[in-house]
């Protein structure tokens, strides 16, 4: 995977998230609910939900893995729609708080105020949504550029969305916009964050994953052919466990449990410090090592 390539897919997979987002809340909106703070939760709860299930899933579809991408995503999308529906709690008293404080009239409250305090909740979305993958991984460093980018792409998509829907004459197409706009942003900033940090990239050369890439971002990742591996190579009769390190502004990859690996067609009995297109074989499986 093409480390530009991958941020396209994730400002589609955006896309498609607030197309799914605007029906969600096209049902809500017609159901009837009076209570402002109750239809509030309830969209919240429910973008929330969608945002975390697709992004979470991000993984799972870019590298065809459905079972360990179907079970991020629904962790993420259960934190997402809590995030939101917290968050909708949150912004919505602290407008009130806000509003009462500086005394304003309430045109102004629902104008400017509600837009800046609703964005704010949907930058919280968005960095709890970006933190999942990172946090299942414990992973500091992914978790960090998920929040990072969540919290930018939620503000921009957020702020941009709660505008939108006031300033738009038609309210359907305005929250269509909106979503679309929110969605596209996070998506962008997840990906392009995710792209900041990482340090280099693995691309396969032989059998079943040949031609994919792989961005290293956490500094201990671990290689194998189970599902829990950091970077699981399935497909393959046999594939050599094996850990890459960065320390010291090096990277390094060793055996791990005695497993026999090959960097350039020699046996690395060590930790072995990884250049510029080296070959690692790792038992069936060849990969290419290229920094970032």
């Amino acid at each position: 995977m093409k480390v530009n390539r991958k941020i396209i897919i994730y400002l589609v997979l955006g896309v498609c998230a607030g197309l799914v987002s605007f029906s969600a809340v096209e049902l809500l909106t017609a159901a009837g609910i009076t209570s402002f703070l109750a239809l509030s939760l309830a969209q919240g709860a429910a973008l929330g939900f969608i945002f975390g299930f697709v992004f979470g899933f991000a993984d799972g579809i870019l590298y065809k893995e459905l079972k360990s991408g179907l079970m991020k995503a629904s962790v993420a999308a259960l934190i997402g729609a809590i995030t939101a529906a917290a968050a909708m709690i949150l912004t919505s008293q602290g407008m009130i708080w806000t509003s009462g404080f500086i005394n304003l009239e309430h045109k102004q409250t629902m104008g400017i105020l509600l837009p800046l305090w609703r964005g704010a909740g949907w930058m919280l979305m968005g960095a709890a949504i970006g933190a999942v993958d990172g946090i299942q991984q414990r992973a500091s460093r992914r978790t960090l550029a998920g929040i990072l980018g969540g919290l930018l792409g939620g503000l921009s998509g957020g702020m941009g969305l709660e505008f939108i829907i006031r300033y738009l004459p038609e309210a359907s197409l305005a929250r269509a916009a909106g979503l679309l706009w929110m969605g596209s942003m996070i998506g962008l900033f997840l990906g392009e964050f995710e792209k900041r940090f990482s340090y280099a990239r693995l691309r396969v050369l032989n059998g079943r994953l040949k031609d994919r890439e792989f961005l290293l971002v956490n500094k201990k990742i671990r290689l194998g052919e189970n599902l829990q591996d950091d970077l699981y190579l399935k497909g393959y009769k046999k594939v050599a466990r094996a850990i890459i390190s960065r320390a010291d502004g090096e990277i390094y990859i060793e055996g791990e449990n005695n497993s026999r690996i090959l960097v350039n067609d020699q046996i690395a009995e060590t930790k072995r410090t990884l250049k510029y297109q080296d070959v690692l074989k790792l038992g069936d499986v060849k990969l290419l090592y290229l920094p970032l």
